[in-house]
C-alpha cells in the first residue's frame, strides 16, 4: 500500500470515529472542549479536536511519553475543521505510550492506537498448530506492542516456570504477530507465555506484572488460570444426514450440560459430564425417558446448548476456604466447587474442562464433545452452542484477572477508556471494530467449533455489543446454512461506536436472527416486572389488553420482522431470568409450590402456534422451577473479591437449583404432587409433534404472510382470540378464568378435527368430546373452557 494510500485509508477510518462525536445539535451551551488523538505511525498522529479553535503553532501543544518526557513537534497539518495531523520532529515509537496536551485550553488526551491499529492482520495461523507430516508443531501470539514473547513448555500441567523443558524467543513479524516453530510433534505438551513490553496505561507486560498467561488460541487449557495443552484437530462428527435445519423449521432446546446430568442416574464420574449428556437408554422409576433419550422423544430439532467453550472457574481452595463450611452455600450446591453456565469465556478454542469425564486427562473433553454432536446427528438432531465474544472471563466481579487478551495488548482487544481502563457492565467489552485481529478471533472461533466437533451453529450471547460489520463478516464466512441467532441487546459502553450506524445497530437492521423479546412479553409478561399476576405475565397469564400484541407474536408480525418472520427467534422464557414454572406459579413466584396450569399449556401453545422460528428453555416441559432460590441478592467474599448471587430471576452460579429433577417426571397429581408433569410433558411433546408434521408447515414460513394468512376471530371479550392459519388449522384460546363461548364462527369447508382439548394433544388420532369434529361452510357456535387452548385440523381425505 502507498503512502498516500495508506494515509487515505487511515483517514477515512479516523473520520468516521470523529464524525460520530460531533457536538449537540441546537446545544443552548457552549461545548465543553475534548480532545482526542491516534497514532497513526512513527512520525503521524490525527487529532480531533471539539468546542475549541484549532491552533496550528506546535508551541500550544505538547506531547509527553510514558515517562513524562516532552516529545518534540515539528508540525501540526490542517486537515478538515476539527482535524489535524501531527508530526513528531522525530520518529517516535509507536509501541510507547504518549499523552497529547493543548496548553491554550488545558486539556489532554491519551494518544490512542487505534489508527495504527486498524492496519494490522496477519492471516497465519494462530495458537499451537502440529504440521500435517507431524514433523514440527508452530506457535503463534498476536501481540502487536511487545517487545519480547517467550514461549515455555512444560510435560506436567502444574510444573513450575523453572522446571519448564524449553524457552524460546519467539520472532516478530511485521503485523505484530510473535511465532516460533519447533521440531517435533509436540500433542501432550503443555505451554505458557511472558510478554515484554514499556510500562503505560492499561499496560500488563510481564517488567510490571510478572505473569505468565495462556493462550487465547489454545485447543485445551488446564483450567481457565492454568496452562495450555498443544492437541492435535479434533476430527469433526459427520454431518446430519438430510442436512441442517432451515431457520423457519427450527425448534431449538436449550440446555446446560451439567444441570441436565446431574441427577440422571449414571456413575458418579459422569455426573455432570459431556458422556452422561447422551447415554441412550435411561428411565425413570415408573419407565418416563430421562436424559437423552427425553430430548429425542420430545421432538425438538436441535439442541442448544449453552457455553461449552473453556470458561472460568474460581480455583478449588479460594472457593473451599469461603465457602465450604457455608450452610447456605451447601444448600444450593456450591461449597465445595463454583458453578457457572459459562458466560465468561476464556478460552474459544477450547472445550469446557470440568465437563470432561472424570479422571480424564486434559483434553479428553474435546473428543467427548465430538462424541455428543454425533450421538444427535445419528438421531438427526442439529447442536448448537451458546458463544459469548462480546465480553471475557479476565475482568468478572469486579477482578483484573491475567490470562490472555489482558496481558496481550488491552488496548487492542478490549474498548477501553482515556485512562486505559475497561468500559463495560460485564467487566470488559471486546472491541471488534477497527480490529481485523478480534474480528478473525470470532470468526476463527466460529469456523473451529464446525470444522474441529461437526457443530450445525450458534447463539450469540449479547450479539449487540459486537459490530454490525463482524456480524456480517461471520455470517459470509460460516455459510448460509449455519444456524445463527443472538441477543441484540445490551448496547456497547462505546459512545462513538453507538454514533457510528454501520457499527451500533439493533433489530431493525439485525445482521443475524435475534431473540424476539417482543413476543415474550406479549404472551408471558417482561421478565423485568413480575408483582402482579393480573397485569404481569402477558395474554397467556390473563392480560387481555394484551390481545393485540399476542396477534403480534403469533404472527412474527413486528415492524422489524416485516420481511421475513426468520428475523426474530421466539420464545417464552430462556435461562435468563423467570422460568416459566415460577411466573405462573400458585404462589410467591415458586413454582415448586404448585403452578397454574391453565394459562401454562396457554402459554406453551401459543408459542408453539406462531410462525418463525422457535426456541424453548430447556425443562419448561417438565415444569422445571428454580424455587429453591431466594429472591434476594446475596453477596459473600472469597479471598480475591465479592462473589454476587443474584436470585432467582438469575441463577447463573448456583448449582442445585438448576438442576432437572428427573423424578418428577414420574409425579402427578395422582400421586399428590402439586403438579401434573406425566401430563405437562406429553402436552409439550404432542404441540411440537404437531408443529413438525405436514400440517405444522403453516407455522413454518420464513416468509411475513400475506394479510389473509390467517384469519382472526376477536370477539367483545379480550379474554378470547381465535385463528385460523392457512385455511387449515383452527386455534381458540380463552385466557380469562370463566368460560366462554365463541360465537358465529365461520370456517373454509370440510371436516374438521379436535386435536388438543387444552388437556391433550394427539395430531393423528385426534382427541374426543364435545366439538371434536366440525363441519366448515357455516356458522358455528363453540364453547371455550376458560384458561384453555383448543387446536382444530382440517382434514384433506
Amino acid at each position: 500500500m502507498s503512502g498516500q494510500s495508506l494515509k487515505k485509508h487511515l483517514w477515512i477510518g479516523l473520520g468516521s470515529l470523529m464524525a460520530s462525536v460531533g457536538a449537540p445539535a441546537f446545544s443552548q451551551e457552549a461545548q465543553k472542549p475534548s480532545l482526542r488523538a491516534e497514532l497513526a505511525g512513527p512520525s503521524a498522529i490525527w487529532l480531533h479536536l471539539e468546542g475549541a479553535e484549532r491552533t496550528f503553532n506546535p508551541a500550544d501543544w505538547r506531547l509527553l511519553d510514558q515517562t513524562n518526557q516532552e516529545v518534540a513537534i515539528a508540525s501540526i497539518l490542517p486537515n478538515d475543521l476539527k482535524t489535524a495531523l501531527l508530526v513528531p520532529a522525530q520518529p517516535i515509537d509507536i509501541r510507547a505510550s504518549y499523552r497529547l496536551e493543548l496548553r491554550t485550553k488545558g486539556i489532554s488526551a491519551r494518544v490512542r492506537p487505534d489508527a495504527w491499529f486498524r492496519t494490522l492482520y496477519s492471516p497465519k495461523p494462530l495458537g499451537a498448530n502440529i504440521a500435517a507430516d507431524g514433523q514440527s508443531t508452530h506457535f503463534a501470539v498476536f501481540s502487536p506492542r511487545a517487545e519480547k514473547v517467550r514461549l515455555y513448555l512444560y510435560d506436567q500441567a502444574d510444573a513450575k516456570p523453572e522446571a519448564a523443558k524449553r524457552v524460546v524467543d519467539m520472532v516478530r513479524d511485521e503485523s505484530g504477530l510473535w511465532e516460533a516453530t519447533l521440531e517435533g510433534n509436540l500433542a501432550g505438551s503443555f505451554y505458557d507465555f511472558t510478554v515484554h513490553g514499556k510500562p503505560g496505561p492499561g499496560r500488563y507486560f510481564y517488567e510490571t506484572n510478572p505473569v505468565h498467561i495462556s493462550d487465547p488460541y489454545a485447543r485445551s487449557n488446564a483450567e481457565s488460570y492454568g496452562k495450555s495443552r498443544v492437541m492435535a484437530k479434533t476430527t469433526p462428527a459427520t454431518p446430519l444426514a438430510k442436512g441442517r435445519p432451515k431457520m423457519e423449521d427450527v425448534v431449538a432446546y436449550e440446555v446446560h450440560i451439567e444441570d441436565f446430568t446431574r441427577q440422571l442416574p449414571v456413575a458418579d464420574d459422569l455426573k455432570g459430564t459431556i458422556p452422561a449428556f447422551t447415554i441412550p437408554g435411561l428411565r425413570s422409576k415408573t419407565g418416563q425417558k430421562i436424559g437423552f433419550d427425553h430430548i429425542v422423544d420430545l421432538g425438538v430439532n436441535v439442541v442448544h446448548l449453552l457455553p461449552m467453550q473453556e470458561f472460568l472457574h474460581y480455583p478449588k481452595p479460594e472457593w473451599q476456604a469461603a465457602f465450604g463450611n457455608d450452610p447456605e452455600m451447601k444448600r444450593l450446591g456450591v461449597a465445595d466447587l463454583s458453578y457457572e453456565w459459562g458466560y465468561r469465556t476464556t478460552h474459544a478454542f477450547a472445550i469446557e474442562n470440568t465437563y470432561r469425564k472424570k479422571g480424564t486427562e486434559f483434553g479428553a473433553e474435546r473428543e467427548q464433545f465430538r462424541d455428543l454432536v454425533q450421538a444427535f446427528h445419528d438421531r438427526g438432531i442439529a447442536v448448537i452452542i451458546d458463544i459469548v465474544p462480546n465480553h471475557t472471563g479476565e475482568n468478572m466481579d469486579g477482578r483484573n484477572m491475567l490470562f490472555n487478551f489482558n496481558v496481550l495488548d488491552r488496548d487492542y482487544y478490549y474498548r477501553t477508556s482515556d485512562s486505559g481502563q475497561h468500559i463495560g457492565v460485564f467487566g470488559n467489552e471486546v472491541k471488534t471494530e477497527d480490529r481485523p485481529m478480534t474480528q478473525r478471533w470470532i470468526i476463527d472461533q466460529a469456523k473451529s467449533l464446525i470444522d474441529e466437533f461437526g457443530i450445525d451453529g450458534f447463539r450469540i450471547d449479547l450479539a449487540g455489543q459486537i459490530d454490525e460489520q463482524t456480524l456480517i463478516a461471520l455470517r459470509k464466512a460460516v455459510g448460509d446454512d449455519v444456524i445463527i441467532y443472538g441477543e441484540p441487546w445490551i448496547d456497547v459502553s462505546d459512545p462513538i461506536v453507538r454514533a457510528n450506524p454501520d457499527w451500533d445497530w439493533y433489530k431493525e437492521d439485525a445482521p443475524i436472527t435475534f431473540f424476539q423479546d417482543d413476543t415474550r412479553n406479549a404472551l408471558v409478561g417482561s421478565p423485568f416486572r413480575l408483582q402482579d399476576k393480573a397485569t404481569d405475565r402477558g395474554y397467556a397469564g390473563g392480560n387481555a389488553s394484551q390481545r393485540s400484541q399476542a396477534m403480534l407474536a403469533i404472527t412474527n408480525g413486528w415492524k422489524e420482522e416485516a420481511q421475513s418472520t426468520n428475523r426474530g427467534i421466539n420464545y417464552a422464557d430462556i435461562h435468563d431470568n423467570w422460568t416459566l414454572a415460577d411466573r405462573f406459579a400458585v404462589k410467591d413466584w415458586n413454582g415448586l409450590e404448585g403452578v397454574e396450569e391453565g394459562p401454562y399449556r396457554v402459554a406453551a401453545g401459543l408459542l408453539l402456534t406462531s410462525l418463525g422460528p422457535i426456541v424453548l428453555h430447556g425443562g419448561s416441559e417438565m415444569l422445571r422451577s428454580k424455587g429453591m432460590v431466594g429472591t434476594e441478592e446475596i453477596i459473600r467474599q472469597t479471598a480475591t473479591g465479592p462473589i454476587y448471587f443474584k436470585g432467582r430471576q438469575d441463577t447463573y452460579n448456583v448449582r442445585t437449583p438448576n438442576e432437572f429433577v428427573w423424578s418428577d417426571l414420574d409425579r402427578s397429581k395422582k400421586s399428590g404432587a402439586p403438579n401434573d408433569f406425566v401430563a405437562m410433558n406429553q402436552w409439550w411433546r404432542g404441540l411440537i409433534a404437531f408443529r413438525n408434521s405436514d400440517v405444522g408447515r403453516v407455522f413454518r414460513t420464513a416468509k411475513a404472510p400475506a394479510p389473509d394468512y390467517i384469519q382472526w376471530l376477536t370477539p367483545d371479550d379480550p379474554n378470547l382470540l381465535g385463528y385460523v392459519i392457512d385455511q387449515k388449522v383452527l386455534v381458540l384460546t380463552n385466557v380469562g378464568a370463566k368460560p366462554a363461548t365463541f360465537a358465529s364462527v365461520q370456517l373454509p369447508e370440510g371436516r374438521w378435527q379436535k386435536i388438543a382439548d387444552g388437556q391433550k394433544i394427539d395430531h393423528v388420532k385426534g382427541v374426543r368430546g364435545k366439538d371434536a369434529k366440525l363441519v366448515g361452510g357455516q356458522s358455528l357456535t363453540l364453547d371455550s373452557p376458560a384458561q384453555t387452548l383448543q387446536i382444530w385440523v382440517r382434514q384433506t381425505d
